[in-house]
């Protein structure tokens, strides 16, 4: 799993209880988090589809996007994490194209990791 680096998120550390919902689908698309310490579960009609460990991000679809969320974060661990606005992300992409590669590795980790969950799926 590819990380992003804690500088690119220069936001206070929040922490969230394990049990809570970070958002919902079709919450409007305020920001993005990285997550500092914890494990937070992604899921899709209840499915859990990814889980997010220390040092990835999440919620970053919605962000980039600008449009609600496909999914609902829950806190499986307790955990810290930090946000990053639409605005801040924009100009983070603007400042850094390093920054943007860190977050299409991410991207492109995630895709691969789901197809190969999907692969082993359709041949069991």
């Amino acid at each position: 799993m590819r990380t992003i680096k804690s500088v690119d998120f220069p936001g206070e550390a929040k922490a969230v209880t394990a049990g809570t919902t970070i958002f919902r689908v079709d919450d409007p698309p305020d920001c993005m988090y990285q997550l500092i310490e914890g494990d937070v579960d992604i899921l899709i009609k209840d499915v859990v589809v990814d889980t997010i460990h220390a040092g990835g991000v999440f919620g970053e679809m919605a962000v980039i996007e600008g449009d609600r969320r496909a999914a609902t974060a829950l806190a499986r661990t307790d955990v810290r994490l930090v946000a990053l606005d639409q605005k801040q992300f924009m100009e983070l992409v603007n400042k850094s194209p390093a920054f943007a590669l860190r977050i299409m590795r991410v991207l492109s980790d995630r895709v691969r990791r789901l197809n190969e969950r999907l692969s082993r799926a359709t041949r069991a």
